[in-house]
């Protein structure tokens, strides 16, 4: 939002310079992004009007203009060629002054040039150094430029999505006022009564139009605006066009409140509809462009067809014209969600609409039109003969309480009860002071108060978050109660960071047609389809996380940052029936091996097993295991992406909730993806129990336990977790604990064998295990691996 300060003063006395405004504005909640100096350093400098273009003899790089400034014409050489005959342009005549350069009549090629026609880097207002500044329509020729181009100071802010009462300069006035203990000039609107006239208007769609004001002008005169409001139109980033169409810009950058013009000549029957548009209505739209419509968008009509696509664009065909006489003005309140919808649908974003979309008040519009009709009297002549005001659901006024333990609870500090009633009242709320308690209004346009914490805010920000002291938050947390209140999100993605895992965040918008095949084998095989994507290859939601961390491994090997590991927490999306969609919540991770074979690819993958059991170990799950994936003959099924053989499913009590392996080649080719990839996925409730179970502490052992190593050899596509649920079956209630080693396969030990060895943890609570007891324990083991597997022990 730009806000020129020339126009800010009409409302408010500003006691301090800008860069000092700029600073109290942003520390209370306002964030000035840049504070910009327009200091327009030239004279004579005028407005002429370009008669004809011709080529100047023997250059290529440049072109003679006959320009006239109504009293004198002349030829001036310039190399620009964005003109045409019949522009508007910046002529420096001879003898004016550019910065401290003299501008003189000079000789190109045998033709002398008289003066300069400027750019707007030559003239202090941009950047813009690729051709001569073009003026809008409003330009007179032989206008002195500082009329239409003052000095003056802009402020660029950073306006929060819940204040759109701050995008125009009476929102940013009472801030000011509020800030330093101003009163706020308000603009005085002569009061009119009119003839009502409810017929003109017709709302048949209330669910997305909350009220709609409208005013018949007749005899105006459409011409250039004046210069003063050309000048801030300017200043505001607007494109002065006519006095009727400038005067519904400036008072939406006064007051907030979009408005439109319409010729109301062009409406047939003199009838306004508003309804949702047919399903596929056309409409040719201001900006020259034919728009198909939905049926789910609002639009503003007469009785046969679509005139302006509400809350958005105007149409062309009641467009205010040179020869409009008489205009129908309107200001209406939009629903926010119907108009962003129909903007995004439509891909076009205006003044009006960043507006609409963030949830403007109805009381604006009202006002806004009597405004604007009094500046149309004013500047065109226009006497206003109707008006009409359809409020279907008039706004309700809400009362919020709040006490002084409230704000000192939420802010940390103690504010005095009549100094947070004196704040709120300096930002036009109505204030009443009960019995120590605060029972208060907000203004009419301040829709984003409905809560205390609104209204603790409003006192914070004005008191000064600058003056709240450093301190802990005013209610404490007892020990035992932290593992118990923290997320397991929260605590997971710190678990992962510990082990050396970077966070990733991945798009949940797909293409659907090029996403690899890769995901949990309980996850729906087909992805959810986008009705309107917003580009070709977004037109699907993830059913997982493992191919957005897969292509971001590959994008990381091609930066020559391989071996990257990362993890995602994030959200999928499953089609369960026709019309009905399920978001869970999954954990994944993705481990990049560039080199090492499948020696590397299997150490990675145990790797990943021991991080997912650390997880699970936080929260105290004690029933998840790793189950080795049976893939249906060569067909992978439900399992497409990895690969047969190093790849398990993750069991929680005993019912799959995840999967782990190496990716097949296959996938890694597609996505470019060098070496081999080892990936996990599991549904996040489920792996963590919700993470509502609390570690409970243990007291230390009174008895040392004692550690055996075991390597045992076994053949045939036996699985590591077998072995395991053997060895924890016959080690009985004193085994605590068993860690993989090692595994080795080599020629010596013959085809199809491999070697495993395990370290077993012995421990009893009430006494010392004896060395007989341990090997009694140790040769149960030993004997129940002989029997299921036919293991050989080595050691």
């Amino acid at each position: 939002m730009l806000i020129s300060l020339n126009w800010l003063k009409d409302y408010v006395d500003i006691p301090v310079d800008a860069p000092k405004l700029a600073e109290r504005l942003t520390l209370a909640g306002n964030e000035v992004e840049r504070v910009v100096e327009r200091d327009v350093d030239f004279d004579g400098v005028v407005v002429a009007r370009v008669n004809s273009l011709r080529a100047l003899p023997g250059s290529t790089k440049n072109q003679i203009a006959s320009v006239t400034t109504g009293q004198v014409s002349a030829d001036v050489v310039t190399g620009a060629w964005n003109l045409a005959v019949g522009d508007l342009v910046p002529y420096a005549v001879p003898g004016s002054r550019l910065n401290d350069r003299r501008i003189q009549t000079k000789t190109f090629l045998g033709v002398p040039s008289a003066g300069m026609l400027c750019s707007a880097i030559e003239l202090g207002l941009g950047e813009d150094a690729a051709g001569i500044l073009i003026l809008g329509p409003g330009a007179i020729p032989g206008q002195d430029l500082h009329e239409l181009y003052p000095r003056d100071t802009i402020l660029e802010l950073e306006i929060k999505s819940n204040r759109p009462d701050l995008l125009c300069h009476l929102g940013i006035a009472r801030e000011v006022g509020a800030i330093f203990t101003l009163s706020v000039k308000e603009p005085t609107v002569p009061k009119t009564r009119l003839r009502d006239t409810p017929e003109m208007v017709r709302i048949e769609a209330p669910d997305g139009c909350r009220r709609f004001v409208g005013r018949l002008l007749t005899g105006i005169t459409v011409a250039p605006s004046a210069s003063w409001m050309q000048a801030r139109l300017r200043a505001a980033g607007v494109r002065p066009i006519s006095n009727i169409v400038d005067i519904t810009n400036y008072v939406m950058l006064e007051s907030g409140q979009p408005m439109h013009a319409f010729d109301y000549r062009r409406l047939k029957d003199g009838r306004i509809v508003v309804r949702r548009a047919r399903k596929g209505e056309e409409i040719a739209c201001l900006d020259g462009k034919t728009r198909r419509l939905t049926s789910a968008d609002m639009v503003v009509a007469d009785t046969e067809r679509a005139q302006g696509v509400a809350g958005i664009i105007g149409g062309a065909e009641s467009a205010v014209q040179d020869g409009t006489t008489d205009v129908f003005l309107e200001a209406a309140t939009w629903e926010p969600r119907s108009i962003r919808r129909t903007s995004r649908m439509l891909g076009l974003r205006t003044e009006a609409s960043s507006r609409f979309e963030k949830g403007l008040s109805p009381a604006l519009s009202l006002p806004a039109v009597e405004r604007a009709a009094a500046l149309v009297a004013e500047l065109a002549g226009g006497t206003a003969t109707a008006s009409t005001d359809v409020y279907p659901g008039p706004l309700k006024p809400i009362t919020i309480e709040v006490d002084a333990d409230r704000i000192e609870r939420v802010l940390g500090v103690k504010v005095e009860l009549g100094d947070a009633a004196a704040i709120l009242e300096r930002l036009r709320f109505t204030v009443q002071g009960t019995a120590g308690r605060l029972r208060v209004q907000p203004p009419e346009f301040r829709l984003d108060c409905s809560i205390p914490e609104d209204l603790v805010e409003e006192v914070g920000r004005m008191y000064g978050y600058d003056r709240i002291p450093s301190t802990l938050p005013g209610a404490r947390t007892p020990v035992r109660d932290l593992y118990e209140r923290r997320d397991a999100d929260e605590t997971t993605r710190e678990l992962l960071a510990g082990r050396e895992l970077d966070e990733a965040v991945t798009s949940s918008i797909v293409s659907a047609g090029e996403t690899p095949e890769i995901a949990l084998p309980m996850a729906a095989r087909s992805l959810v389809r986008i009705k309107n994507p917003m580009a070709e290859n977004r037109d699907g939601l993830r059913r997982s996380l493992l191919p957005g961390l897969l292509e971001a491994l590959a994008v990381n090997a091609r930066q020559d940052q391989g071996g990257a590991r990362l993890f995602e927490l994030g959200s999928v999306f499953w089609k369960t029936t026709a019309n009905a969609v399920d978001e869970l919540q999954v954990l994944a991770l993705a481990s990049h091996v560039p080199a090492g074979g499948a020696g590397a690819a299997a150490a990675e993958l145990r790797s990943v097993q021991a991080t997912l059991a650390t997880v699970r170990d936080r929260f105290v799950i004690p029933s998840t295991d790793f189950k080795q994936a049976d893939f249906p003959g060569s067909d992978p099924g439900k399992y497409a992406g990895f690969h047969p053989g190093r790849t398990g499913e993750i069991l929680g009590e005993g019912e799959p909730i995840g999967i782990v392996g190496e990716v097949h080649p296959e996938v890694l080719h597609k996505l470019g993806l060098p070496g081999r990839a080892v990936v996990a996925e599991v549904l996040f409730e489920r792996f963590t129990g919700g993470g509502h179970r609390t570690p409970q502490a243990r007291p230390l052992p009174r008895f040392p336990g004692v550690r055996r190593d075991l390597t045992v050899v076994i053949r045939g596509k036996i699985a590591g977790s077998e072995v395991l649920q053997v060895i924890r079956q016959r080690g009985g209630y004193t085994l605590r604990e068993i860690s993989m080693l090692s595994e080795y396969e080599g020629t010596q030990l013959g085809a199809g064998a491999r070697s495993l060895s395990f370290r077993l943890h012995f421990q009893a609570d009430d006494r010392t295990l004896t060395n007989e007891e341990v090997s009694a324990v140790q040769q149960g083991i030993v004997e129940g691996l002989k029997q299921a597997f036919g293991a050989e022990v080595r050691s």
